[in-house]
């Protein structure tokens, strides 16, 4: 794709794909790839579900793209796509979840303030995953994510007060 195409925004890419242009869609998908893969995968914790669960997500985000009524909120629209697809998975089946040890998972020793010791990191992150879905989300997308607090009432569907 030429230069000149990378460099749209996301109203104009979802414009041309709106119009016809479904390669433009890529674009979206290139852009946007790792931050819903890695919030599949925090929602899951399985590499193969989180796959499963972006793929899903980006063709329903396709399929109603013309739904989507502020497309610069595209990317708060996608992890909300996302979110429901997890809860729909996870009313089907009981998703099977593993601990970051069992997966080989090694946090960076580079924390700078503050420092935890690695197993002080496996402890905190098993209480992260052990919340209820709805405080979960909300740790992940604010402390894995950066997400400001208004992508994340957006993301989840609630007011920013809350």
């Amino acid at each position: 794709m030429s230069t000149r195409k990378e460099n749209q925004t996301d109203e104009q890419i979802i414009q041309s794909v709106l119009h016809g242009d479904k390669e433009m869609y890529g674009l979206l998908m290139d852009k946007y790839q790792n931050l819903v893969k890695g919030y599949a995968y925090h929602l899951c914790r399985n590499v193969e579900t989180a796959a499963d669960l972006t793929q899903e997500s980006f063709i329903t985000a396709y399929q109603c793209l013309g739904r989507l009524k502020e497309p610069n909120a595209f990317p708060g629209w996608i992890l909300g796509i996302l979110k429901n697809k997890y809860r729909n998975l996870g009313r089907e089946n009981k998703i099977p979840t593993i601990s970051l040890s069992e997966l080989g998972f090694d946090l960076p020793d580079s924390v700078q303030s503050p420092t935890y010791s690695d197993e002080q990191l496996e402890k905190i992150s098993n209480y992260v995953y052990s919340l209820p879905d709805k405080y979960r989300e909300v740790i992940l997308l604010r402390y894995l994510h950066d997400s400001s607090y208004k992508e994340i009432a957006r993301i989840l569907g609630i007011p920013v007060t809350t």
